[in-house]
């Protein structure tokens, strides 16, 4: 279903203004507004949304010339195709230095004007997209990898909410990829080709609410100096994913479910009522039902965001895919370095590689994960993390893990003192002989080195002489 186009003309003499009127509204998918002059123009602009302005070059009261110059200070500014009468040409190419898309001479055809609208259309769509796509790049440079039936069960999520319209709220650890998932959902819906928009809540200040979700008009209040686009525009036909929900405070998450219950919304510095076209996803990594507890979050807004909850499990709940996804942010990694991969040639990691990264609990999860694989390919050099770097990686960081003054609650800490223990008792019942020792813990004999290592247990021999 694709939004409606709105064209405005711009012509004082009445009898042309309704003939390029007529011409536009012959256009499935276009409508047409109009206006006499550049004031009532730009009156018209700030009332709602244009997509192409069609103006003459010369009207009492300033043509498109001074439209051109009310335009240049809007960050949203359609383009205008400027319409001239002979003689003028000259006068025309000037109007294209201050910014005009593109100019038509008088007596106008109509198939030619058609032409112009469609290729301004063209570009405006452009240059949105070039900022939409920067934005979302980094969500096409990783995939939602794993086979895990944890993983399985939020493909199925995905897949049965996508093609609806109902809100979804995604929760999970920092780290557990739910920006993949709001993403994946955007992709497969029915608004995969308008744009997907992210909003950072914990970064909007209070008194920029409005302003920030809504827009706002210049002069509107102080610092206002242009107008100015809203989330909730910018996503129009789209998704606007909602990231840190619960970091919003009481007055905005009001504001917030007032939008989400009517759809409608007011610009700053507007009197008319806008009407929002857009799916809405939220991101906690906090549980937002904890919050609903305590008070600091709504109710209502939450049952409102809650239609269609996905939890992200954490990376140590699913560690049999720690060696695929290795694999696959190697290959993306490499990617990014302009070292292009063809399917099927970038390696597995092998075995031992893989068991290291299973000793590891991964508290940063997924974005730990990548971390440490970027840095293991600067290390060795190799296509894929080898096992002896990944070890002195996941050493240091477990050396320099943050300290915190109250260590029997650092959950880090006491997790290694826990598994020193556990060594101990292993050799101590195993007589020192590291096969029966790693048998008892459940871990690959070749592992229970770096164990040993990591918990300062290193022996040189074992009983009877063997190393």
């Amino acid at each position: 279903m694709k939004p409606r186009r709105t064209v405005l003309v711009v012509d004082d003499e009445p009898f042309v203004n309704e003939s390029l009127v007529e011409v536009v509204q012959a256009e499935k998918g276009w409508r047409a507004l109009s206006a006499l002059d550049a004031d009532a123009a730009l009156a018209c602009l700030a009332k709602e949304p244009v997509d192409v302005v069609v103006a003459d070059l010369q009207m009492p009261g300033g043509g498109a010339l001074a439209l051109l110059a009310a335009l240049g200070e809007r960050d949203d500014a359609p383009p205008v195709i400027v319409i001239t009468g002979v003689g003028t040409v000259p006068v025309a190419v000037e109007a294209m230095k201050s910014g005009a898309f593109d100019f038509v001479q008088k007596p106008v055809e109509s198939g030619q004007l058609v032409l112009l609208i469609q290729r301004a259309l063209q570009h405006r769509r452009l240059v949105s997209d070039v900022a939409y796509l920067r934005e979302v790049v980094r969500d096409h440079a990783s995939e939602l990898v794993g086979d895990s039936a944890a993983m399985a069960h939020v493909r199925q999520l995905i897949d049965q909410v996508a093609p609806t319209d109902s809100t979804v709220l995604i929760t999970g650890e920092s780290g557990t990829g739910k920006e993949l998932v709001a993403a994946s959902i955007h992709r497969r819906s029915r608004r995969a080709d308008a744009h997907l928009v992210r909003v950072n809540c914990a970064a909007v200040p209070e008194t920029l609410f409005e302003s920030e979700f809504f827009g706002h008009r210049k002069g509107s209040f102080s610092g206002a100096i242009s107008d100015r686009r809203g989330r909730f525009a910018e996503a129009e036909g789209g998704t606007l994913v909602l990231d840190e929900i619960g970091t919003l405070r009481p007055e905005m998450q009001a504001k917030l479910l007032r939008v989400l219950e009517s759809g409608e919304y007011q610009v700053v510095g507007e009197s008319a009522t806008q009407v929002a076209d857009v799916r809405v996803i939220a991101v906690s990594n906090a549980p937002l039902q904890k919050n609903v507890e305590q008070g600091s979050f709504r109710a209502d807004l939450y049952y409102r965001l809650a239609i269609f909850p996905i939890e992200m499990p954490p990376l140590r709940e699913r560690k049999q895919e720690l060696g695929p996804l290795a694999a696959h942010l190697a290959a993306v990694t490499r990617g990014v370095r302009g070292v292009r991969s063809a399917p099927g040639e970038v390696p597995p990691l092998d075995s031992e590689a893989v068991e290291v990264l299973q000793t590891h609990d991964w508290p940063g999860n997924v974005r730990e994960l990548r971390n440490v694989v970027e840095r293991a390919l600067i290390l060795s050099g190799e296509p894929v993390p080898d096992a002896g770097t990944l070890r002195a990686i996941l050493e240091s960081s477990v050396r320099h893990a943050p300290r915190s003054e109250d260590h029997a609650l650092h959950l880090r800490s006491r997790l290694d003192e826990t598994e020193k223990q556990l060594l101990l008792q292993a050799l101590e019942r195993s007589g020192g002989r590291r096969k029966d020792a790693a048998a008892l813990l459940g871990v690959d004999p070749r592992n229970l080195a770096y164990y040993l290592r990591k918990h300062g247990l290193q022996t040189d021999r074992e009983p009877g002489g063997r190393s």
